[in-house]
């Protein structure tokens, strides 16, 4: 992520460098393009700047509506769906998204285009708009097959195939995502091969395979030894604790709770830390251990209650975002 963000910055200077030397001025002094503007905010979204990757986004979209270049216009509103749907602000998300794909099509190719696609899948399947988001899966398929994006490819995949087997496909679904396993493994490809696993994990989960599933996920766990990612385990271990009950190992499922729950409070995940809790008590009241279920549901209430609280001073304090979209929440 850093290499990438040092790699951006590098460009952009390179890029206002040439343009000094070209118009014998600095870019401070006169107006940047679009495409420039959007180089900047790439920088910042690597980085998670999200407020400042919107400004540049924002200013970019201007530009290219001033000048008429809809390819660019296609681009900024994408770049600008993506980073509300990373803020969970998926209703949001799909405004400039559907925006894009009306502009795309009436533009020439861009590798972008699958970026859209696949995105405003991803809203349609959690708006619950199945087919409409099955559909989307495809397209983005095949244009990230045509720009031989092998990684992008996979990413949809392993959503079309999750999706397969929930909507009853499971044979094909499993396929699909057994296929994405091993062409990541192929192309050595550590992250992707990660994610296959996990999404296996959850097609076994879906249907009904929980031993299975718990196999999936703790090959996962093992390959995150070599290379810690304190989010996916935390999902990881949650998992695992939600699936103890079904497999008879409720006391291994208490110690991944609690880990869960702690990873989550290190990464200021209040909702995944409640979550967490509120899942250790239910394990504990399995076993009948009573004190321990009550402390964990105290403490699980207690976070529930207090983002109540938060939620409802901000609403009283700001009217207008009372009113907004709030997305996943």
């Amino acid at each position: 992520m850093l290499v990438s963000a040092l790699l951006l910055a590098v460009m952009a200077s390179l890029s206002s460098a040439s343009d000094v030397l070209a118009s014998g001025q600095p870019s401070s002094a006169r107006t940047l393009s679009g495409d420039e503007l959007v180089r900047i905010g790439e920088i910042h979204d690597v980085q998670n700047h999200f407020r400042e990757a919107l400004t540049y986004y924002e200013q970019a979209l201007q530009s290219y509506r001033a000048h008429k270049q809809r390819k660019g216009e296609a681009i900024a509103l994408t770049k600008i769906g993506l980073i509300f749907e990373r803020q969970g602000r998926r209703q949001e998300a799909g405004v400039p998204l559907h925006q894009a794909l009306s502009l795309f099509s009436k533009t020439s190719d861009s590798p972008v285009h699958a970026d859209a696609l696949f995105a405003s899948g991803r809203i349609s399947l959690w708006l619950g708009a199945r087919e409409e988001a099955a559909t989307l899966f495809e397209r983005a398929k095949q244009r990230y097959r045509r720009s031989h994006d092998a990684q992008a490819l996979g990413s949809v995949k392993l959503q079309s195939g999750l999706l397969k087997v929930s909507d009853g496909s499971s044979e094909e679904g499993l396929r699909e995502i057994e296929q994405v396993l091993e062409d990541a493994r192929t192309r050595r490809d550590q992250e992707q091969v990660l994610a296959a696993l996990v999404t296996l994990g959850d097609a076994y989960w879906i249907l009904d395979r929980p031993r299975e599933a718990g196999a999936q996920y703790e090959q996962s766990l093992t390959r995150l030894e070599q290379t810690p990612q304190t989010g996916i385990e935390a999902g990881l271990r949650l998992r695992l604790a939600a699936l103890s009950g079904a497999t008879g190992r409720e006391e291994q499922g208490i110690e991944s709770a609690k880990r869960a729950a702690t990873l989550y409070q290190s990464l200021r995940d209040v909702p995944g830390e409640a979550a967490a809790l509120a899942l250790l008590a239910s394990l504990h009241q399995a076993l009948e251990h009573e004190p321990e279920a009550e402390e964990a549901l105290r403490r699980a209430l207690r976070i529930y209650r207090q983002q109540s609280m938060t939620v409802h001073a901000m609403r009283s304090d700001s009217p207008s975002e009372a009113t907004a979209p709030r997305g996943s929440q």
